[in-house]
């Protein structure tokens, strides 16, 4: 995704504040209003929309029938009956009425259940009943195993190397070289389960700190760097020799998302893949298990973490308590989550997650799980599909993505323009971990979580208990023998 144009409009639009009360998690954004008018598009503007290669077509009238799940981490519909004034709204009726009359087709949304057996049994049963759906990413992969879906890759009209299509990321979704699904500016979902670091601006004001911007433009935002910062605001508020949810502290996670959130910062992966696109386990690796054991020696051992956390979401309510009441240097958050600190009295600013030292070349931020766009092979109008999706992909580049940086920016770290280079470092260097994602239940929210919540760091005995239920599930994935 290029974002250099989607920054210039954004810094506009910094010093906008959001209204309304504060939101109560899930994130409501039905509060924030229009600032710019996206109804209408300028001369101007058009000359900096991304353009695709279909050329005319038209479809006679025909339904684009699209299935989307309901799920409360992520803006789950895609289409509005009319604007109402709501930025992102409003973004997803000009895509929508585009498309419609450009290819003289309808949109059709049906909202269904988070779940996947119907999807499954559906399709099965030869029912022709959606033409793009959506499944989380672990349902996905194995609809495709199963021949249940088509390969992106046997799709017409797809060109998966316009900018409107999220490159870095897709190559972390192929599999023995296949793309069997894709991600672009479309799918909304992988900017909601962005995960970053909300940092306290007063407190590094109060504690004179360097500039975390300036440590991440420097390349020296490192775990040590961000130790620092976490012990030096360290206090026991109340003063009676415990520390718990009334004092400050110095990070606020859920307890399940910071092993993640760490390793893939430092540019590790629980899942790797080799030199023939092949996924293998890579968490006894000694960069890996170093890394591992990094996080727990800033987080555990400095007890610089909140440890006592409710858990009640993957943002959980008790840390978006104390964070915005100015008692946390640190706070992980998903970009879905980040508008429940819209009312926060106190500067915050945004960061991607720290390098594991100076020597790491890159920042990495990690896409907790995705949506994946499925066709089904009932689908027996491929072309139209490929068309509607390559567009879909294309016009959410230029009126949605746009309207969802103008909700982002609506909070308080929209008052300076470091925040924009933020964005677009962290959205720019997103990437998957199948052990974060399609084998989540195992790794992630299996033993992982319960070694981080227990503070058990003996990673090479937890793999070696959990290897053949995990080959096991990498011999389901799309590899042809």
């Amino acid at each position: 995704m290029k974002l250099n144009i989607i920054t210039a409009f954004l810094l506009l639009c910094a010093a906008l504040t959001a209204c309304g009360e504060a939101a109560q998690t899930p994130a409501d954004t039905s509060a924030v209003t229009a600032a710019p008018d996206i109804t209408e598009t300028t001369a101007q503007e058009t000359e900096f929309l991304y353009k695709d290669d279909l050329g005319d077509m038209t479809f006679g009238g025909a339904e684009f029938r699209i299935r989307t799940i309901q799920n409360a981490n992520v803006h789950s519909y895609v289409d509005v009956a009319e604007e109402s004034g709501d930025v992102y709204d409003d973004s997803l009726y000009k895509r929508n009425r585009i498309i419609e009359e450009r290819f003289d087709i309808d949109i059709i949304e049906t909202i269904a259940e988070d779940k996947s057996a119907p999807v499954r049994t559906l399709i099965q049963a030869g029912d022709d009943a959606f033409d793009l759906g959506v499944l989380r990413c672990d349902d996905a992969m194995y609809f495709y195993t199963d021949g249940l879906t088509y390969s992106i890759s046997d799709i017409p009209n797809i060109d998966l190397s316009k900018p409107y299509w999220a490159g870095k990321l897709n190559e972390s979704l192929t599999i023995d070289g296949k793309q069997y699904v894709a991600i672009g500016d479309y799918d909304i979902n992988v900017l909601d389960l962005t995960y970053a670091l909300a940092f306290n601006k007063q407190l590094v004001t109060d504690f004179d700190m360097e500039s975390p911007y300036q440590l991440v433009g420097d390349g020296k935002w490192t775990m040590d760097a961000m130790l620092s910062m976490m012990t030096e605001v360290l206090s026991d508020i109340n003063g009676d020799g415990v520390m718990d949810i009334n004092d400050r502290w110095g990070f606020l996670s859920h307890s399940k998302q910071v092993s993640p959130n760490f390793w893939i910062g430092a540019g590790e992966m629980s899942i790797l893949k080799d030199e023939n696109d092949i996924p293998y386990i890579n968490m006894t690796s000694e960069r890996f298990v170093n890394v591992f054991d990094k996080f727990y020696t800033i987080t555990w051992d400095a007890e610089t973490w909140f440890s006592k956390t409710s858990g009640d979401y993957d943002v959980p309510t008790d840390n978006i308590q104390i964070f915005s009441e100015g008692r946390s240097m640190f706070m992980d958050v998903s970009f879905f989550h980040i508008n429940n600190l819209r009312d926060m009295e106190t500067d915050f600013g945004i960061l991607p997650y720290p390098k594991y030292d100076e020597a790491q070349s890159e920042y990495y931020s990690r896409v907790s799980y995705y949506w994946a766009n499925i066709i089904p092979v009932t689908n027996t109008k491929l072309e139209m599909t490929g068309a509607i999706l390559e567009a879909l992909n294309c016009e959410s580049a230029n009126y949605v993505v746009p309207a969802y940086y103008d909700i982002a920016l609506k909070t308080k770290y929209s008052r300076d323009e470091e925040s924009a280079a933020m964005l677009d470092l962290i959205f720019e260097n997103r990437v998957v971990d199948l052990g974060d994602t399609v084998l989540c239940a195992t790794i992630r929210d299996g033993f992982i979580a319960q070694m981080f919540k227990s503070n058990n760091r003996d990673i090479a005995s937890q793999v070696a208990k959990k290897e053949k239920t995990i080959q096991k599930w990498l011999a389901k994935m799309p590899i042809d023998d």
